[in-house]
C-alpha cells in the first residue's frame, strides 16, 4: 500500500531546494531528509527527480556522493 508520503510532490521539491538554498553546502540524502522531516528513501526519490531536471547536481567528494546546487543553474 503507497501512502501520500511516498509520493514526490511539486510542494516537497520546492521545501528541499529551500532547503539547499538556506544551507548552501553540500548535502547527503540523510542530511535532506532530516533537514525537512521526511524518510531518506523519500529523499533519495526526490533528489534524483531533482537532480534529472538539472536544478541539483550529484558530486563525489572523498569517496561520498553529495548533492549541491549547480555552479551554473540553466
Amino acid at each position: 500500500m503507497r501512502t501520500m508520503a511516498d509520493e514526490v510532490t511539486e510542494e516537497l521539491l520546492t521545501k528541499i531546494l529551500e532547503f539547499f538554498k538556506k544551507k548552501n553546502k553540500m548535502l547527503t540524502s540523510r542530511d535532506v531528509a532530516a533537514g525537512v522531516g521526511i524518510e531518506n528513501a523519500l529523499a533519495k526519490k526526490a533528489l534524483t527527480v531533482l537532480v534529472n531536471d538539472g536544478r541539483l547536481e550529484f558530486t563525489s567528494y572523498g569517496g561520498a556522493t553529495f548533492i549541491k546546487l549547480p555552479e551554473n543553474p540553466a
